[in-house]
């Protein structure tokens, strides 16, 4: 099919940033065939891009959709007390594959509404991974036509060993409930099946994710990139999010987790860290000579109250950032728009120095450009050029965010917060159309997953009610790690 988008003000994201006025711009299938004026064509559909923006599709770099249930429910939780009801240690049972793809389907129905083409989906399953569980959330990705990165995360570290502390606070008559983990070759099967049923195919890309590295043992650590470099995926971990794990890298391995990975040989251009809040610039150094990405999650980093990560410094240290939401119980909204917006205004309270912001353009960039080495999709995404895929955005710009008009940039990142997002195409395919959803009856789906909340909340009650009993323990490991961290801070902010 061939789509002929006429007379747009096109941002393109290409090498020279070009800005074009009253352009066209002609998909073919699913890649970008032309670009420029008046283009002379016979195609399929034309859409009237009059008063319109034309944009690359923006990337959601980091999220979890196994957290969609938990919309609004968390609130002044750290995450490690917060990770005993997001991801609970003792649980009651699986969910259904049912309500995992409908779960998955609300997120990704808001993140079409929001511009977005293409996400990188770090899926928890708990109590543990299962086929049909992954089978679903790809499912659900490929209906509504978005293109997913999506993870398996998992570690082989029971619970009482990913947290230091755990056996001078913990009462010994929980540890045996608390030391039990799938086995390494069944974890490993499960993603040989995962990758061979989705990986490269229907827009999908499977990514190993490992969780964080104080969640698995060196041995997993290695295996997992041992596969990752056979089958060329992307890889995932959690790194320095929070205090506690400033604290964890010091007891598990007398250093730094950065400089563990490094010396292990775990950091490689694959890898996609998330968070990296409480990172010094010798880590940083190790991340950019290694060409890793870093994900910077601003709002979910806020309402956890892990912190704020130094983004100018990290970008002074060379070090590739990308956006992301988060989840959505650390979120509770799956918005890029708000993202850059909490990315470009937390950097000027990190650095007073106003000579060294990021303007709007290159925090749009983190959101644009940067994903797609962090995706390992650069062949295919990143902007409008020709040969790329039709990942496009189209904003109406008759509205009261654009009004005046100003700065293209400046109105994106700080006035637009997704609600002028008309259009929006993936891959050369129409996923919404006059902000109307083509490949799925979202007010069916909305009510279908109502109709299951009722069974979600008694069971969600009774797993929260067991892993209370924990929460004592966990609030007196977080407090003495705060305390040991007091000093790290005052640095930090130096």
């Amino acid at each position: 099919m061939k789509i002929l988008l006429k007379n747009a003000k096109i941002l393109t994201f290409n090498a020279s940033d070009e800005i074009l006025e009253h352009a066209d711009l002609l998909i073919n299938g699913r890649k970008i065939e032309k670009i420029g004026n008046k283009i002379e064509e016979l195609p399929d559909k034309v859409i009237d891009c009059t008063d319109k923006l034309v944009m690359p599709g923006l990337v959601n770099s980091h999220l979890h959709s196994d957290e969609n249930m938990f919309r609004g429910l968390f609130d002044n939780l750290p995450l490690e007390p917060w990770m005993l009801y997001s991801c609970p240690p003792l649980m009651y049972g699986p969910f259904s594959e049912r309500l995992i793809y409908l779960r998955t389907m609300i997120g990704a129905m808001e993140m079409v509404r929001k511009g977005i083409t293409c996400i990188q989906d770090d899926v928890s399953e708990c109590p543990k991974a299962t086929l049909g569980g992954y089978n679903q959330v790809f499912q659900a990705y490929k209906d509504i036509g978005l293109k997913g990165n999506i993870a398996v995360n998992m570690g082989d570290r029971k619970y009482m060993d990913k947290l230091p502390y755990t056996r001078e606070f913990i009462p010994e008559k929980y540890h045996e409930q608390l030391s039990s983990q799938p086995e390494q070759e069944e974890m490993f099967a499960l993603y040989e099946e995962v990758i061979k049923r989705w990986d490269k195919k229907d827009g999908m890309k499977v990514v190993f994710s490992t969780s964080a590295p104080q969640r698995c043992t060196d041995e997993y650590l290695m295996r997992a990139l041992d596969m990752a470099e056979k089958y060329d995926l992307p890889m995932h971990t959690h790194i320095l999010e929070t205090r506690m794990q400033r604290v964890t890298g010091a007891e598990f391995y007398g250093k730094s987790i950065v400089r563990h990975i490094k010396e292990l040989g775990f950091l490689t251009d694959r890898l996609t860290i998330i968070h990296g809040v409480w990172m010094d610039e010798r880590d940083m150094g190790l991340i950019a000579d290694a060409g890793a990405y870093v994900a910077h999650n601003p709002v979910s980093n806020l309402k956890l109250g892990s912190g704020i990560m130094p983004l100018r410094k990290m970008v002074k240290n060379r070090v590739n950032v990308v956006l992301g939401t988060d989840g959505m119980s650390s979120n509770d909204g799956y918005s890029i728009f708000e993202t850059m917006k909490f990315a470009a205004l937390l950097q000027k309270v990190m650095d007073s120095d106003y000579r060294t912001w990021l303007d709007a353009k290159a925090i749009m960039k983190l959101a644009v450009t940067a994903p797609a080495g962090s995706l390992r999709r650069k062949a295919e995404t990143g902007g409008l050029e020709t040969g790329k895929d039709a990942d496009i955005c189209i904003i109406n710009l008759k509205s009261e965010a654009f009004t005046p008009f100003n700065d293209v940039y400046n109105h994106l990142v700080y006035c637009e917060d997704g609600s002028d997002v008309e259009t929006v195409i993936a891959a050369g395919q129409i996923l919404m159309e006059d902000r109307k959803l083509l490949n799925v009856d979202e007010k069916a789906m909305i009510e279908e997953l109502q109709g299951m909340t009722g069974e979600f909340k008694e069971r969600y009650k009774r797993t929260a009610e067991e892993n209370s009993i924990l929460m004592p323990s966990v609030d007196q490991i977080y407090k003495k790690c705060v305390k040991q961290t007091e000093e790290y801070t005052c640095n930090l902010f130096v």
